[in-house]
């Protein structure tokens, strides 16, 4: 007997009140579910509630570029959208299902943005296969909730920035996509694309909390869990097509980084039995680029130490044990890294090491490196992992770090 799949209904906070929905599906009638909506946190401004009004006139500033070099990259035209000179002034609906002609010009701004100042670090080494760019900002295009989702992040890095951008509310439109998804909840009549768009926006609004450093992670990874389970798992994405596969690649990865930030159970469970999936993305690249072979290899080996310390310190169960060797070996790896183009995709793996530290010298070596790493890509939740470190460094924490890594719900990556 097949099972029957759950419609998917992301659990957050109604824009507009906060009662328990009851929800029925036509197709569905011996199951009702009850909707618990929580709160989220970044999109629940007043300003969320109303469409954002893309025809109010702005100034656009100067798209700035990520501080990320590369020696990959082959033509910058395989990296940026259409520049924005000589773009039509006329305005189209909002994010409309066929926007896959002109956009107003400041939505094109915060795509050629994303381009080029969040695609990149979501990468090992940006290049022409970055599907962050070239597979996600063209659906962008012709999907309006991966449209606002897109927009959000940008607005929201940008306003990190500089406080004073008025490009975009990116509330209002973090609030958009939240609303379109809710709009989406039933996947059970979508079509393969329609149902790994609605997954990969959530993927996108995991970037945007990880740039705001805010803490609705934890309900949008609910929101992602939610919606695998009703399309069936990982095999229910799984067409042959490269979206289905770059997908896997950072569910995958997501989920292992996700679970100690979210529970210390979560933590312990994945660490043991999902934590070699999310190897994938670095042998997706280790194929591409044969010649740097060295360095993702030296990355893996530094994220299986974060692994080891993390399963090492849970299973000790709070009973001091001898790390300043791992912590040392740790070190001595990451600093052999230091300046290549990976080096970026080693904020976890330090957050994990660096709340095994308990010497002065260590701890300032790791907090150096996220220093360095804020002041190259802005990202928040950089900052919200020093504070949390600063706590567990504390001569006055008597808890076993492991339990206080959950505490902020911020997504340390």
């Amino acid at each position: 007997m097949t099972r029957r799949k759950r419609p998917y209904i992301p659990k957050v906070k109604d824009l507009d009140q906060t009662t328990i929905l009851s929800v029925s599906d036509e197709s569905n009638k011996d199951t009702e579910e009850v909707l618990d909506i929580p709160q989220i946190e970044a999109g629940l401004a007043e300003s969320s509630c109303q469409v954002f009004d893309w025809a109010s006139s702005s100034i656009l500033p100067p798209i700035p570029h990520s501080s990320k070099t590369s020696t990959s990259l082959e033509d910058d035209d395989n990296h940026e959208l259409e520049a924005l000179q000589g773009l039509s002034r006329s305005l189209t609906p909002l994010l409309s299902e066929s926007c896959l002609g002109q956009l107003e010009p400041r939505m094109e701004f915060l795509l050629t943005y994303f381009s080029n100042n969040i695609a990149p670090e979501m990468v090992v080494v940006d290049d022409v296969n970055n599907g962050w760019r070239h597979l996600i900002l063209p659906m962008a295009r012709t999907s309006e909730v991966m449209m606002s989702a897109v927009l959000a992040a940008s607005a929201y890095h940008l306003r990190g920035r500089d406080a004073n951008q008025s490009v975009a509310d990116p509330n209002r439109l973090y609030g958009q996509a939240i609303r379109e998804l809710k709009r989406k909840s039933d996947l059970s009549g979508c079509d393969q694309r329609a149902k790994q768009v609605v997954i990969l926006a959530i993927v996108v609004l995991l970037v945007a909390v990880m740039i705001t450093g805010c803490s609705d992670f934890p309900i949008i990874f609910h929101m992602l869990e939610s919606a695998l389970d009703a399309v069936g798992g990982e095999s229910g994405l799984l067409d042959g097509g490269e979206m289905s596969q770059f997908l896997l690649r950072q569910i995958r990865k997501l989920r292992v980084y996700a679970a100690p930030l979210l529970s210390q159970d979560a933590g312990l469970y994945t660490m043991m039995h999902r934590a070699q999936e999310s190897f994938d993305c670095l042998d997706y690249y280790d194929k591409l680029h044969p010649k740097q072979s060295s360095m993702f290899k030296a990355i893996a080996n530094i994220r299986q130490q974060a692994f080891n310390i993390y399963l090492d310190r849970v299973l000790a169960k709070g009973v001091s044990t001898a790390s300043k060797g791992a912590v040392d070996r740790f070190i001595t790896a990451i600093q052999a890294l230091e300046g290549t183009p990976g080096e970026h995709v080693l904020i976890w793996p330090v957050l994990i090491a660096a709340s095994e530290s308990s010497t002065l010298e260590h701890q300032k070596v790791f907090e150096d490196f996220l220093d360095r790493q804020y002041r190259r890509n802005g990202f928040l939740n950089i900052l919200k992992a020093v504070e949390l470190l600063k706590k567990i460094w504390a001569p006055t924490t008597s808890e076993d770090w492991p339990a206080l890594l959950p505490v902020p719900q911020v997504f340390i990556m």
